[in-house]
């Protein structure tokens, strides 16, 4: 009689057995098989093969009984994360996952808070910040958050630890008088000069982030009635990888207005540009996004040549944000000029910069009431 596909002698028994294959597991990427023994003929044996498959699907099953944390972070929830965020929140994602190995080889359903809480201590005891464990431990809701959907566990462990209190980080600036200083260390003579003092410049009398500064182009510029609209970011990773994106948010598409200074400052630097040959890139001196790598040496040697402080590119926004409350700018106002989400972020930011705003209360309080 002919081999009969599926279908084995086994000489121990003396008997056959089929075997039917369901594919692979999606989840753990195991061969699905099924195994019957103790048929007395081919024909039997072949018989409940067919039944078997005809039953059941031959697409993989998931179990989530024995999935771990590591193959549904590979198979689930970074394909997902990654399709709904930009590369540059990817990319610092990426960056995160290694701070949740201490998960990998658990099974989903056996992560309970105490593993959550201990996972904090080690996180605390390698000298990370708490502001940074409560970026990680949201991380770990999101994760868990997606496998109740999928129905792979019961219950979240992250949100029944409870959520973290974040640490307000110090806002480093520059005073204006600081920035003054730091500012006329600049040649402008000198073309990549130039367009690192307009940058900087720029930075500071428009509070905008590095990467919109990055994006912007000259069709960007009304200096008609001195504006400049803000609806796009870069991704820099090198001269060959870059990308421009959406802005951060909704909030983040926004028409910034220049004052005077700033818009002949722009003029000047488009003047000089135009010498190089025709470039999109507002700030650019080859055809290509100036790189924050060259502004922040620049911006360290620059400093130290002025004596005033040192302080990252970013609080450069924050020194902006700080000159508008010290003219009277209101927190709704300073919200849709920096172009943040809510004013919650804003607040959250910014209000300790108002050290006078509470005795200006008691001030307007004063005599109010007659007694």
């Amino acid at each position: 009689m002919p081999k009969i596909p599926h279908v084995y002698y086994d000489k121990a028994s003396s008997s056959y057995y089929a075997v039917a294959s369901l594919g692979f597991d999606e989840v753990t990427g195991k061969r699905m098989q099924k195994k019957k023994r103790g048929f007395k003929t081919q024909t039997e044996a072949k018989k409940w093969y067919d039944d078997f498959i005809a039953k059941h699907s031959k697409k993989a099953i998931v179990h989530g009984a024995t999935l771990t944390v590591e193959l549904f972070l590979e198979k689930y929830f970074v394909p997902h994360y990654k399709n709904k965020v930009t590369a540059r929140t990817f990319m610092t994602f990426s960056s995160k996952l290694k701070r949740l190995k201490y998960f990998y080889p658990m099974k989903m359903v056996d992560v309970k808070p105490i593993h959550i809480k201990k996972w904090h201590t080690d996180i605390l005891e390698e000298g990370l910040s708490n502001n940074y464990l409560k970026d990680l431990h949201q991380t770990v809701k999101e994760l868990f958050d997606m496998a109740l959907t999928l129905g792979v566990v019961s219950e979240n462990p992250a949100r029944q630890v409870g959520n973290m209190k974040r640490t307000r980080k110090k806002v480093d600036f520059w005073t204006k008088e600081e920035f003054e200083k730091f500012i006329k260390t600049f040649e402008k003579n000198d073309v990549v000069e130039h367009l690192k003092y307009t940058c900087f410049l720029f930075l500071f009398m428009t509070g905008l982030r590095i990467s919109e500064l990055q994006a912007l182009t000259w069709e960007d510029v009304d200096f008609e009635n001195k504006a400049v609209q803000v609806n796009k970011s870069m991704f820099y990773q090198n001269k060959n990888n870059w990308q421009i994106n959406p802005t951060k948010t909704f909030s983040s598409n926004r028409k910034i207005y220049l004052d005077a200074m700033t818009i002949k400052a722009l003029s000047s630097w488009k003047n000089h540009q135009k010498q190089l040959g025709k470039i999109s890139f507002v700030f650019s001196y080859n055809c290509l996004p100036v790189t924050k790598t060259m502004l922040a040496n620049s911006m360290k040697k620059h400093g130290k040549m002025a004596g005033v402080k040192s302080i990252r590119i970013h609080d450069l926004r924050h020194s902006h944000a700080s000159l508008l409350l010290s003219l009277g700018m209101n927190d709704l106002e300073l919200k849709n000029r920096l172009g943040h989400a809510d004013i919650q972020t804003t607040l959250g930011v910014y209000s300790h910069l108002r050290p006078s705003a509470m005795k200006e209360v008691a001030d307007k309080l004063e005599g109010v009431i007659s007694l």
